[in-house]
């Protein structure tokens, strides 16, 4: 639900914060007195583009900020698990946009920049407006299968899961064969096999599948340095043991003299037995420096064969992907894509005899899954006709339509159609070709009446709901309006007394001149406020004694219903 609204330098508000309060928010006010404003500013928080002529000032930012109480933990999950959205601590999240004066837009929730379109996703499964506009909008077809089939969630599910999984399976198969037999002429089709195979066998001749580039380019790097070991190499054997002063012979004399002494002393001894290790691990190692020196030669045919092998690579992972494996994964898919390509007739016939073979479970599937439709819908149709008669329209009737399509579609094969008839005598036809404005005000109240309980919406937002209606209609569609609002929050923006008798908080809006400006004021009635506000409805400018008792009665009556 919405637990408040605050605007800065929006049209024809200079500030204005909005408390709501569970159950039914009426708000009224003169014509032209700016309740629509409030409804672009909700629209704004539902993901609307700004208007530039929103800014009442136009060298100030203007802000539009709607707080949310999520009580829903259902809700609160598919926010968490699709949009990334947690709530705070206390179950609310804070939506805001802001208009800068330079004509930046900033989207937030909790704070955290948005876009636009995740925004419109997230707040429309917390908020549904309508006005008379919308509602024609509702009433499309792709929403009346998902009505019935919420409706009847636990007869349907099952079935639609069962043919949801086949279909999916048809549906892979289906675009093989179209893949496999496109519009494509023998010419396109042999350019293809003739890159495919061109890529193939340049993959091939890089032979990458014993390749190990760390190796080869420890092997490159040493064989440009061949010259530079070879001469620091004969630089350490000279040293350590060739050169007229060299490391063996010094350590030679130290454990020669260490033996004419070691006699004395045991640690003598030890020192030489030592110093002899060293002497002989030198010697050794000398003769291995010498060995590996005899063994070096440089290969200019192996260095060019390596610098050519590793710029092959390096062409590859260009074209073909980042690493070998992943070049190796490519050819492995092209080598898939041209055995299809140049085996496609067996392939196509063998997936034909495939579809056909599926194409007859999925007919028994959609055929189930539209018989639970069919199901439904006698009980769906009965409780919208229930709740459109209790709209003071008793020969109200209401059919669902349901056809077959000449596809198999991700909803199954069902085509449908709500058909109704407001007058007695009159031909039932579909929703949009009988429906006055007042007429199809009704129907989707009684529609949202029903469709209520399983909607994830918090909060619906009535604008012009009281078009084409007056007298005891009027009153028949406060009353259902404050039935819904046991179960929603609703905010409603009305005209009619019949209406506005039924809140729980009623908010008045009126222009007031300040400063030779004129500027929208918006005020929470108390209980007296509210009593003037109806009398005022009631009788317009000539509010006497009679419209007030009139005014109080009405707001009894509604009370005790």
């Amino acid at each position: 639900m919405i637990l408040e609204l605050y605007i800065k330098n929006f049209i024809l508000i200079e500030e204005a914060t909005l408390r709501f309060g569970e159950g039914l928010n009426i708000i009224t006010g003169e014509t032209g007195s700016g309740k629509s404003i409030l409804l672009n500013a909700i629209s704004l928080c539902l993901g609307d583009r700004w208007d530039k002529t929103y800014a009442r000032d136009k060298g100030m930012n203007t802000i539009v900020e709607t707080t949310f109480f999520m009580e829903d933990k259902r809700l609160r999950g598919l926010l968490s698990e699709e949009f990334g959205i947690e709530c705070m601590e206390d179950g609310m999240i804070i939506v805001s946009r802001e208009l800068t004066c330079d004509g930046k837009s900033i989207s937030k929730i909790n704070g955290r920049n948005i876009k636009l379109g995740r925004l419109k996703n997230i707040v429309g499964m917390i908020i549904d407006i309508h006005s008379q506009h919308e509602t024609y909008d509702m009433f499309d077809k792709e929403k009346y299968l998902y009505y019935l089939d919420q409706y009847g969630k636990k007869q349907i599910d099952p079935c639609k899961a069962e043919y949801a999984n086949i279909y999916s399976k048809y549906r892979e198969i289906r675009e093989q064969i179209r893949s496999l037999s496109g519009d494509r002429d023998e010419k396109q089709i042999q350019r293809e096999i003739d890159l495919l195979q061109f890529q193939i066998d340049e993959i091939e001749q890089a032979e990458l599948e014993n390749c190990n580039i760390d190796e080869m380019e420890r092997e490159i790097d040493k064989l440009r340095n061949m010259k530079s070991i070879e001469k620091t190499i004969m630089n350490c054997y000279s040293t350590l043991y060739s050169s007229n002063f060299n490391a063996c012979d010094f350590i030679s004399q130290v454990n020669k003299d260490l033996q004419d002494i070691a006699c004395f002393d045991s640690k003598l001894e030890n020192f030489q037995s030592s110093i002899e290790g060293v002497y002989h691990t030198i010697v050794e190692i000398s003769r291995e420096i010498r060995l590996y020196s005899d063994s070096m030669s440089f290969d200019d045919m192996r260095l060019e064969q390596l610098e050519d092998s590793l710029s092959a690579i390096n062409n590859l992972k260009r074209k073909y992907g980042n690493t070998i494996e992943e070049i190796l994964k490519y050819k492995s898919d092209i080598s898939k894509s041209l055995d299809e390509i140049l085996n496609r007739d067996n392939l196509i016939e063998d997936l034909m005899r495939q579809k056909d073979e599926i194409e007859s479970v999925l007919k028994k599937a959609a055929t189930k899954l539209s018989e639970s439709r069919r199901a439904v819908a006698q009980k769906f149709e009965q409780k919208i006709k229930n709740e459109v008669r209790s709209l003071n329209n008793n020969y109200a009737e209401f059919k669902i339509e349901l056809n077959r399509k000449p596809e198999y579609e991700n909803s199954g094969i069902d085509d449908i159609m709500f058909m109704v008839s407001f007058n007695l005598g009159e031909e039932i036809l579909p929703l949009n070709k009988v429906a006055s404005g007042g007429e199809i005000s009704r129907f989707m109240l009684a529609l949202k009446n029903v469709i209520t309980e399983f909607e994830t919406v918090g909060t619906l937002i009535f604008d012009e709901i009281d078009t084409g209606i007056s007298g005891i209609t009027a009153q028949v569609v406060g009353g259902k309006l404050r039935e819904i609002s046991k179960k929603k929050q609703i905010i409603c923006i009305t005209h009619l007394p019949q209406i506005a008798v039924n809140s729980d908080c009623h908010f008045k809006i009126q222009k007031t001149i300040m400063d030779k400006r004129v500027q929208t004021s918006i005020s929470k009635l108390s209980e007296e406020g509210k009593v003037n506000e109806i009398a005022r409805l009631m009788g317009g400018l000539n509010i006497t004694q009679t419209t007030i008792k009139s005014a109080k009665e009405i707001l009894n009556m509604a009370r005790n219903n």
